[in-house]
């Protein structure tokens, strides 16, 4: 009867023990897996910080490009608004130019047309004065 106490007594302990390292086994897994999850979450927040760092890199670097386009943007502009107002000038002033010289031409004509007239009203004088 006492070894089979003792056989009973030795089967509790080995199951018993058998729990344990099974226990023991769930424990390591669970850490091994919160170390893994720390390390994957350590690089996913680096990654991200990475990933934050770049993006505002790209941010600086289209500010800085659209302040430059806009600066060559408002140079042309400006340029684009004096040629723009130097050609009107010439323009105005080739119209003023080409008044002027249609109102001398018109002068010129009257003056032409009176001489002409005048010198067949002579003409006829001339010519009834001769008879």
């Amino acid at each position: 009867m006492i070894d089979e106490k003792i056989n009973n007594s030795l089967r509790e302990l080995e199951q018993g023990l058998k729990s344990i390292e099974s226990a023991r086994k769930q424990v390591e897994k669970t850490v091994n897996s919160y170390d893994g999850l720390n390390s994957t979450t350590a690089e996913y927040v680096s990654k991200l910080g990475t990933i934050t760092t770049k993006i505002q890199e790209l941010v600086d670097t289209i500010g800085k490009d659209y302040s430059q386009k806009v600066k060559a943007f408002e140079k042309d502009r400006e340029t684009v608004i004096n040629a723009a107002t130097a050609v009107t000038e010439k323009l105005s002033n080739a119209s003023e130019e080409f008044k002027d010289s249609l109102v001398d031409i018109q002068t010129k004509l009257k003056y032409s047309i009176v001489n002409a007239v005048s010198l067949v009203a002579i003409a006829a004088i001339i010519f009834l004065l001769m008879r």
